[in-house]
């Protein structure tokens, strides 16, 4: 998916989106129970566009909702709580991804609901963030 933004000298600038395979499996199976998940999905990627802005930045997802896990030379891996209609806020799934320039990786997402590991999941997105990057 790619999403277009405008910089500072009307240049379109754009974001690419990529998602692990395991990932679209693990959304297709949580999207059979929470129906909104995919609406959480689009909003989480329009953030993005500001948030991770190549050129411009705006940090515009709040610092408790947003974690960097890892960070290396090439990519940046962060764990943010996506906001699903019809969840308690401790119901949000979380979502793992990496950041490296202007791509986006879609790496795991688990919810607090199946008692996810964090340790767990921070090692399932290193291993997938390789096969992307």
């Amino acid at each position: 998916m790619n999403l277009h933004f405008t910089g500072g000298l009307n240049l379109p600038i754009m974001i690419d989106f990529y998602t692990h395979s395991a990932f679209e499996k693990e959304t297709a199976k949580l999207q059979r129970r929470f129906s909104y998940l995919e609406k959480g999905l689009q909003a989480f990627r329009r953030l993005c566009e500001k948030q991770f802005h190549p050129i411009n930045p705006c940090p515009i997802i709040a610092p408790g909702k947003i974690h960097r896990v890892t960070v290396n030379e090439i990519w940046t891996i962060w764990k943010v709580e996506l906001v699903v209609k019809n969840l308690r806020p401790n119901q949000f799934p979380r979502v793992w991804f990496a950041v490296k320039g202007s791509k986006i990786a879609l790496l795991c997402i688990g919810t607090h609901i199946d008692n996810y590991n964090d340790d767990k999941m921070n090692r399932t997105a290193l291993d997938r963030v390789s096969d992307i990057f």
